[in-house]
């Protein structure tokens, strides 16, 4: 049996806590107590598993009524079904532990399901006519449009240094060999996750939740687990091509799990100690700093191999 075939439910589930992860990283910096791991004795008459906190939100959701607005299209039911299939279908790629869909071309596949995944949340929300999610929907075409071509770029330049499309090949610890597009793929990966200062898209106290303000009950549950499975996929992307040591069994599984934790640590810090981006002053930020990181990062893989 291929084993690549559970990487989304392993998507799912790591999702879950390494969303946990952040909102713990989250409260502690803001000097607030958060989710719970272990449950004080005095404390024995609420639920012991505060850690599964995430994946009670996506289920409370479930077993509320969906509330479908007057003025809605039909992409407005089926835009959540395909972004979570998107993720669904971008977990297959990105190795867990060393293991996923092997393909010559996967790196490319895998852009156009995360490109794919955010531009049907984009376009279900704005078919719900409603101010709000336009507002956010332009907002996540605008920050799209300029961190893309970094995001690709800094992986691309991973390609260049192995001459390969393949995410498989690509696995290494390039944070040394490439830091330049680590950091671009990182600062990529915020904008993506709406994490500050990039979440303006769905700024809660402009805009209410943007792109999501009109939807409710199941379909919002959707669109909460393709958050938590998309947070899984690109966490395990940085982790594979910038945090991998060489390892096969248990020793794979161990330094996975070290660099996934490590990572998301960063995400909650950062996500914890910035405000928020105005809508233009994070496009000339992501056109100003990634970009011209992403050129550099390029550079910096292709002088060696082609020029010397």
């Amino acid at each position: 049996m291929d084993l690549f075939w559970i990487n989304p439910l392993i998507a799912f589930c790591c999702g879950i806590f390494l969303s946990f992860g952040i909102r713990k990283v989250n409260a502690r910096i803001q000097g607030r107590r958060g989710p719970l791991v272990r449950v004080p004795p005095q404390w024995h008459d609420i639920n012991y598993s505060k850690i599964l906190q995430p994946l009670y939100d996506i289920l409370k959701l479930f077993s509320k009524k969906t509330n479908i607005p007057a003025t809605a299209g039909s992409l407005f039911i089926i835009s959540p079904i395909l972004a979570i299939l998107s993720g669904i279908l971008a977990s297959l790629f990105v190795p867990i532990a060393g293991v996923s869909f092997s393909y010559s071309f996967d790196l490319v596949v895998l852009f156009y399901l995360l490109m794919g995944e955010l531009l049907f949340v984009i376009i279900g929300g704005i078919t719900s006519a409603s101010l709000f999610a336009v507002i956010g929907g332009v907002r996540e075409i605008e920050l799209m449009l300029t961190n893309e071509i970094p995001f690709i770029l800094g992986t691309f330049a991973l390609a260049i240094t192995y001459d390969t499309l393949s995410i498989q090949v690509m696995m290494g610890f390039n944070l040394i060999t490439n830091p330049f597009a680590a950091i671009v793929v990182f600062l990529a990966i915020l904008v993506k996750l709406h994490m500050k200062p990039f979440d303006i898209a769905e700024a809660e106290s402009e805009i209410v939740s943007g792109l999501t303000t009109e939807y409710s009950g199941k379909l919002l549950g959707l669109l909460e687990a393709t958050k938590v499975i998309m947070l899984f996929v690109l966490v395990a992307l940085f982790t594979d091509l910038f945090l991998w040591v060489p390892s096969t069994g248990i020793t794979a599984v161990l330094v996975f799990i070290a660099g996934a934790g490590v990572t998301c640590l960063l995400i909650g810090i950062v996500h914890s100690l910035f405000g928020r981006f105005r809508i233009d002053q994070a496009t000339w930020w992501l056109f100003k700093v990634p970009l011209v990181l992403s050129i550099i990062a390029v550079l910096w893989a292709a002088i060696p191999r082609y020029l010397l």
